[in-house]
């Protein structure tokens, strides 16, 4: 069942597009949800032109709601970030732009999983320590899903 978007900015923020990771990689909010006249809007639906039609037909522009668990709806009300904890990422910068990339590419998440091991077995053979190794796999993987194409992710896993 669809319902007509009340602008409430569920999707947005809880699941921003490929087009926001794309633009905005690493941003805790889309910079392009708009909070205006009482609802949230998408300012890349608003651009004009060519590239414009691209982005309205890529976000898929009035198909409306298919989220029937979405409780917002009945409350549309500015959201204010919340905190995550999990979005604090030890991985140094540089790192961050190398996995957006590999994420990027046609890659598992196995694949993924099994470089990740590597990774974590040679560090280990360096000195690293145990819950240092947990939060820099933790932060790869989270960069790694947060990048990937979702055409990727349902064909791959």
């Amino acid at each position: 069942m669809v319902d007509d978007c009340v602008g409430c900015g569920f999707c947005c923020i809880k699941t921003p597009c490929d087009a926001s990771r794309r633009l905005y990689p690493g941003a805790s909010q889309c910079p392009q949800l708009i909070w205006l006249d009482n609802r949230y809007e998408c300012g890349l639906m608003k651009i004009s032109g060519p590239v414009g039609v691209g982005y309205r037909k890529e976000l898929h522009a009035g198909a409306g709601c298919c989220c029937n668990l979405n409780t917002w709806r009945k409350n549309v009300t500015k959201r204010e970030p919340q905190l995550d904890r999990s979005a604090f990422n030890p991985i140094p910068e540089i790192m961050q732009v190398f996995i957006r990339c590999v994420a990027n590419e046609f890659m598992s998440s196995d694949r993924m999983h099994l470089t990740l091991a590597n990774m974590t077995s040679q560090l280990r053979e360096s000195g690293y320590g145990e819950e240092e190794l947990r939060s820099i796999v933790k932060g790869c993987m989270h960069i790694f899903n947060e990048n990937r194409n979702s055409f990727m992710k349902s064909f791959m896993g």
